[in-house]
């Protein structure tokens, strides 16, 4: 392992001063100099040295997202993600072969609560119907009264006994909170608290030990866990911007270094990706992961919307669920379970991995073969369900206090089909940015929405996807009222196509666009390895604008016309409930 030293603040800060790649030079200029190399287990290495300042960037990219996941692991992409950030055998644990048994006990534990999750809470809840059934046959004036009875039975702790007629709880035995309840009860009330210690009270106290049992093996787990060490020895390197992101297409994962650390750089990559120690998986998946379902989606409108839309608008790929996955799923899946998610996926095969700045490619080459081989090989996996054609139109109306909303999706092919940068073309006209049509005529004329914008490859574009057009209307407005004038706008484009001028503007923003990626090193480590991955040769991203170029006033209106059908549309709308 290379000798990890701290670095002065001076020449940390210097990582925050990403150098620009001089734009005097031509994109055929910049495109030779892009270097590469292929180890023998497949890991792809991509090497733009620029040594203006001396830091580089860098981004590994594995060809996996939530779109590659099946029913009972969905989410699994994104809890393998946060994973990478726990370490490695050397790093993040105090004792490697206690901290293996640990971990097998907890795994055991966690199998023990899953079980009783599936199978006794099931059973619970069916024996709690018949006794609120028994309830309810009770005179009137007792049913009160009763539940009240039933709520202590049901409290952590409680011991219950039957007496004379009485029964007495007892809460909390032995602590300050201790607490004694009698109850009176007649002999049909007193059958029913029989019901509940007979067919209730076992099955709850079974969960809540085997509850109990994994939350004190998650603890102790824990108390061989360095937190956060793995992200210190970046930090401490001189290290920044230390990220990761999840799409249902990819996974991503970067930051940048001064150019002194590319061994260590190596060291701590080439480990997370061949050696990864899934510590803390249980804390981070029932904790952070579970928090993010929530934000993002349980407790978000639009999230929940989105969430359903695409699973009406995508039938058969796997763009069916969203990349957070459903609670069951990220509640059930066990570290095994990810373990061979990673084995399956995160070999040479699916790993891209570039790197710009003061690093030289003969450096790269030696630190790459020492550090990234143990990396075992592999094939990418392929995909064998495809979208049918739609046939229908798909409407979704969610009624929920929150703001309203419009969204309207058109099926449309991959990103590697030939009519993609077509498909941008309209996604760029019809609503993105000021100019375009749908914020001229929405936001600006008409002022029924606060927001309007469209976009091609929602939720990714590796497989057949959509083109997606959204809007927020104003306060007095509804989503019908956006519908309206949304179709309108598209209506127009079908019929008139676009003109020549914003045909003409659309390009100019591409070479734009362009150009500003290639501004920073992060910005072109992201976009070779991007290009890379996503169409197998980053030479493509060289091409993008020479493909918009090509884009004619005649393949607009062509290919709007075979989108832009009612049968080929999925529509989402939030209805504002009122307040009663």
């Amino acid at each position: 392992m290379p000798r990890i030293m701290t670095l002065t603040p001076t020449l940390a800060w210097l990582l925050v001063l990403l150098p620009a790649i001089c734009l005097g030079q031509t994109y055929l200029d910049l495109e030779n100099q892009i270097q590469e190399f292929t180890l023998d287990n497949g890991v792809h290495f991509i090497v733009l040295e620029n040594h203006d300042v001396p830091v580089f960037s860098f981004q590994t990219l594995i060809d996996v997202g939530s779109a590659n996941e099946t029913r009972g692991i969905t989410g699994i992409s994104h809890i393998l993600e946060h994973m990478a950030f726990k370490g490695t055998n050397d790093i993040g644990g105090n004792n490697k072969n206690m901290e293996r048994k640990a971990m097998a006990a907890e795994d055991e534990a966690f199998e023990a609560f899953k079980h009783a999750r599936l199978v006794l809470v099931p059973k619970i809840e069916v024996a709690q119907v018949k006794l609120d059934r028994k309830t309810r046959g009770l005179p009137a004036e007792r049913q009160e009264f009763f539940q009240k009875v039933s709520s202590a039975m049901h409290g952590t702790g409680a011991e219950i006994a039957v007496k004379d007629g009485q029964v007495i709880i007892a809460h909390d035995l032995g602590t300050e909170e201790e607490k004694i309840d009698n109850f009176d009860l007649n002999a049909d009330e007193i059958e029913l608290v029989n019901f509940f210690m007979s067919e209730i009270k076992p099955l709850e106290e079974e969960f809540a030990a085997r509850e109990q049992d994994f939350e004190d093996a998650k603890d102790a787990a824990r108390e061989f866990v360095v937190t956060n060490e793995f992200g210190q020895v970046v930090e401490e390197n001189g290290g920044n911007g230390m990220n990761a992101g999840t799409g249902t297409d990819l996974t991503m994962y970067h930051y940048n270094f001064p150019s002194n650390r590319l061994e260590l750089w190596a060291y701590l990559e080439g480990n997370r990706m061949s050696d990864p120690v899934l510590r803390e998986f249980y804390t981070e998946k029932d904790g952070p992961v579970t928090e993010e379902r929530r934000s993002r989606t349980d407790n978000n409108p639009m999230g929940r919307l989105l969430e359903i839309f695409q699973n009406q608008m995508f039938m058969a790929n796997g763009y069916h669920h969203s990349t957070i996955g459903y609670m069951s799923d990220i509640q059930n899946i066990s570290r095994a379970d990810c373990q061979a998610y990673f084995k399956k996926h995160y070999h040479g095969g699916n790993m891209v991995v570039a790197l710009v700045g003061d690093i030289y490619l003969e450096d790269v080459k030696k630190y790459a073969k020492k550090y990234f081989s143990d990396i075992p090989a592999g094939q990418p996996s392929m995909i064998e369900t495809f979208e049918p054609k739609q046939l229908v139109e798909k409407r979704l109306i969610m009624t929920d206090p929150a703001q309203p909303l419009f969204a309207v999706g058109y099926h449309i092919e991959n990103g590697m089909h030939p009519d993609w940068p077509v498909y941008e073309v309209i996604a760029d006209v019809l609503g993105q940015g000021r100019t375009s049509r749908l914020n001229k005529s929405l936001v600006k004329e008409q002022n029924i929405a606060v927001f309007a914008q469209s976009f091609a490859g929602y939720p990714g574009d590796k497989y057949q996807t959509s083109l997606l057009a959204f809007a927020i209307p104003v306060k007095g407005k509804t989503g019908y009222d956006l519908e309206k004038a949304i179709y309108e706008e598209i209506d127009r484009i079908v019929e008139e196509g676009i003109t020549t001028d914003e045909l003409s503007a659309v390009k100019q923003r591409t070479r734009a666009n362009f150009i500003r990626g290639l501004r920073s090193n992060s910005g072109m480590a992201g976009q070779l390895a991007g290009f890379q991955t996503s169409t197998g040769n980053w030479r493509n991203l060289f091409h993008q604008v020479e493909e918009i170029d090509s884009v004619t006033l005649d393949d607009v209106k062509r290919v709007a016309a075979e989108i832009f059908v009612k049968s080929n549309r999925t529509v989402a709308i939030i209805e504002t409930e009122e307040d009663s």
